[in-house]
C-alpha cells in the first residue's frame, strides 16, 4: 500500500511542477533586491487584516518572545513602503503550522517550528489570505519568497520525542519513527553529524528529519511543488539548508520549480560554494561576504584587507555569484548599528552590499536603522513604532536600488559587458579603502568613519580616460579623471569623512537620469551639516597632492550645499 501511495505522491508532484507557468528561474531572479520580514513584526492588524491571534499584547514587547499580530493581509498594507525603497521581491518567514504551545522559548510567532508542513499557519492568515498577497505582489511587479523549513521537527521532550501518540497530539506530520534521524547533538566538527543530527537543545529539539525516508521525500516533493503553483511563489529560501545532505535539495528544488537560494550558515566559502558547483540548488545567502564585510566596514578603520580576500576568494569560489544573497543584518545576527555606530559605516557597507555581485537583501527595520537588536529575539522587533518614517537610511536604500536598476534595465556596458554579465574585480585597496568595478560602475568604499580626515584614496586605473568626467551617483557631483585614468577621493573637506562614492562616466550617468543634469547636486547625504563645495571637482593625477587641489577648489566656492 505505502509502495502505491509513494507512487501517487511523485506523480501528483509532477503534474504540480508540469502545471506552473510563471515560475521565476534563477535567471530571472538576477538583479532583484530583496526585502527580508517577518510575517508577525512587519505591519499591524488593521479594518482590512484582522488579526488571527487574540489577545494581543498592548506592545509588542520582543522580548517576550510572543505574537504580535501581523498577517499576510496586513503586508499588503505595507507594500507601497517596501516598493518605494526600491524592492522588487519580498521574502516572508515561513507559512506552514508550527507547534503552537507555550514552550521554554515562548511562543513561535516567527514561524520556524514547523510540525505539519503542508499546513498553513492560522495565526497568519487563510488559503485566501496567502492567495491575495501573492496577487497584490504580482500586481506591482514583485515577486514572492517563502521562507520554508524541512529539516526539523520541534519536541518538548527529548527523551519521549519518538513516541507516535506524543507526536500526533502534537499535530506533527510525521509520526512514525523511521521518519526521523536517532536523537543525538550536533558535533560541528563532523559534516555528517551536522547532517544527521538535531539542532536544538533539551529544552526544544529540533528533531532531525529523516530525508532520505521515501515517504517523506515523496511527501515532501508533492507539498513543494503545490506550494509554489497554488499560491504563485517565485522563489523559495531553504532554512538550515546544510542540515540536510545536499542531494536531496537537488530534487526538492527541481519539485518546487523556482528559484532556490539557501541558508548555509558559516563562514567556510568553499563549502558554501558547494552548494552551486555540486548544483543542489540555485544559490546561498552570502554568508562568507558577510563576516567580510563586517571585518572591512564594521569598525572604523577596520580591517579592509579581510573584506578583499574574503570578496576575491567568493569571486573566484562561486560558478554564479551574481545570485548570492547579500545582507548585513538577519534575523539570527546583531542589527547593524547595534554594533556599529557610525552611520557613514553603515552606509559604505550597504553599497558594498548592493555594488557587489549579488542580490541585496535588506532585513525590516534596517532601513530605520533598528540598534536596539544584538541578536534573537531581540532583533525581531516590530516595525510599526517606527512609523514608517521616510529616513536618511531609507532614501540612502532607495538611491542603491535607483541605480541597480538604472543601470540594469538601460543595458548599460562596459568593455562590451552590461552589469548583470560584469563579475566584480577589486581594481585598489589600502588598509582603510577599496575600490571594486562592477560593469559600468566604480564603487569606491572607505571604512574611516564620518570625522573628516586630511586623507585621499586614489585608483590608479579607472578605466576612464584622462580628463574624461565622471559623475558620483551618490551626491551627483562631477570629477574629472586624471592621468593614466587616475580617480582620487578626499576624506579631508568638511562632510567628506567616509563617503562611498559610486562613478559612472558622464555619458552613462546622463543616459540612466539619475542625476538630471550632471554635476548638480540633487541628493541630499547623511552625517553631515553643512559644507561647500564647487559643482565640479577637479581630480588630481593620483592621491599625491590631492589635499591641495581639492583645498583649492574650496577656496574659489560658488555653490553651497547643505547637507541633512
Amino acid at each position: 500500500m505505502r509502495q502505491h501511495t509513494t507512487t501517487l505522491l511523485s506523480l501528483c508532484g509532477l503534474l504540480a511542477v508540469l502545471n506552473l507557468t510563471s515560475a521565476a528561474t534563477a535567471d530571472q531572479w538576477k538583479g532583484k533586491s530583496i526585502y527580508q520580514l517577518f510575517t508577525d513584526r512587519f505591519a499591524p492588524p488593521s479594518a482590512t487584516a484582522p488579526a488571527r491571534t487574540s489577545p494581543l499584547p498592548e506592545n509588542c514587547d520582543a522580548g517576550l518572545q510572543t505574537w504580535c499580530g501581523g498577517t499576510w493581509l496586513s503586508i499588503i498594507d505595507k507594500l507601497d513602503y517596501i516598493q518605494g525603497m526600491g524592492f522588487d521581491a519580498i521574502w516572508i518567514s515561513p507559512v506552514s503550522q508550527n507547534i503552537d504551545v507555550y514552550t521554554p522559548y515562548n511562543y513561535a510567532y516567527h514561524g520556524y517550528w514547523v510540525n505539519d508542513p503542508l499546513t498553513l499557519n492560522p495565526r497568519f492568515g487563510t488559503d485566501a489570505d496567502l492567495k491575495a498577497l501573492s496577487n497584490a505582489l504580482h500586481a506591482k511587479g514583485m515577486y514572492l519568497m517563502v521562507d520554508v523549513v524541512v529539516n526539523n521537527v520541534p519536541s518538548l521532550n527529548v527523551k519521549d520525542a519518538f513516541n507516535t501518540d506524543a507526536l500526533k497530539a502534537d499535530g506533527s506530520r510525521w509520526t512514525d519513527p523511521a521518519e526521523f534521524h536517532p536523537q543525538c547533538w550536533i558535533d560541528y566538527n563532523n559534516e555528517t553529524s551536522v547532517e544527521y543530527c538535531w539542532l536544538g537543545d533539551d529544552k526544544v529539539a529540533l528533531m532531525d528529519v529523516n530525508t532520505e525516508n521515501p515517504t517523506v521525500v515523496d511527501t515532501l516533493h508533492s507539498w513543494i511543488a503545490n506550494l509554489t503553483s497554488t499560491y504563485g511563489i517565485d522563489g523559495l529560501r531553504i532554512d538550515a539548508a546544510k542540515h540536510v545532505p545536499g542531494p536531496f535539495w537537488t530534487t526538492f528544488c527541481a519539485s518546487a520549480g523556482v528559484f532556490c537560494i539557501g541558508e548555509v550558515y558559516g563562514s567556510d566559502i568553499p563549502f558554501a560554494a558547494s552548494f552551486q558547483t555540486e548544483k543542489y540548488m540555485d544559490s546561498v545567502l552570502g554568508y562568507p561576504l558577510y563576516y567580510g564585510i563586517v571585518n572591512g566596514f564594521g569598525t572604523p578603520m577596520g580591517n579592509m584587507s579581510n573584506f578583499v580576500d574574503i570578496a576575491n576568494q567568493v569571486l573566484a569560489s562561486f560558478p554564479s555569484p551574481g545570485l548570492l544573497g547579500n545582507f548585513i543584518e538577519n534575523h539570527d545576527l546583531p542589527r547593524w548599528r547595534n554594533v556599529t555606530a557610525d552611520a557613514q559605516l553603515a552606509f559604505n557597507a550597504m553599497v558594498a552590499q548592493f555594488m557587489f555581485d549579488g542580490l541585496p537583501v535588506v532585513y525590516y527595520g534596517q532601513e530605520q536603522d533598528f540598534s536596539h537588536g544584538a541578536g534573537d529575539p531581540y532583533n525581531r522587533a516590530a516595525l510599526w513604532p517606527s512609523n514608517y518614517a521616510n529616513t536618511t537610511t531609507y532614501n540612502h536604500i532607495k538611491r542603491l536600488n535607483e541605480i541597480r536598476h538604472a543601470v540594469i534595465t538601460n543595458g548599460t556596458q562596459f568593455n562590451g559587458k552590461n552589469f548583470l554579465d560584469s563579475q566584480t574585480s577589486i581594481v585598489a585597496s589600502t588598509a582603510s579603502d577599496v575600490a571594486f568595478r562592477k560593469g559600468p560602475l566604480l564603487s569606491v568604499l572607505t571604512n574611516r568613519g564620518s570625522p573628516s580626515q586630511p586623507q585621499a584614496f586614489g585608483v590608479p586605473t579607472s578605466g576612464w580616460p584622462a580628463q574624461s568626467a565622471v559623475i558620483d551617483l551618490l551626491s551627483c557631483k562631477q570629477y574629472t579623471v586624471g592621468s593614466g585614468g587616475a580617480i582620487s577621493v578626499s576624506y579631508a573637506a568638511s562632510g567628506y569623512g567616509g563617503m562611498p562614492y559610486i562613478f559612472a562616466s558622464q555619458s552613462d550617468a546622463s543616459a540612466l537620469k539619475i542625476c538630471g543634469d550632471v554635476g548638480v547636486a540633487t541628493y541630499v547625504s547623511a552625517n553631515t551639516t553643512s559644507s561647500a563645495a564647487p559643482t565640479t571637482m577637479v581630480v588630481a593625477q593620483g592621491s599625491v597632492g590631492m589635499i591641495s587641489v581639492l583645498a583649492a577648489g574650496l577656496v574659489g566656492l560658488a555653490v553651497t550645499l547643505v547637507f541633512a
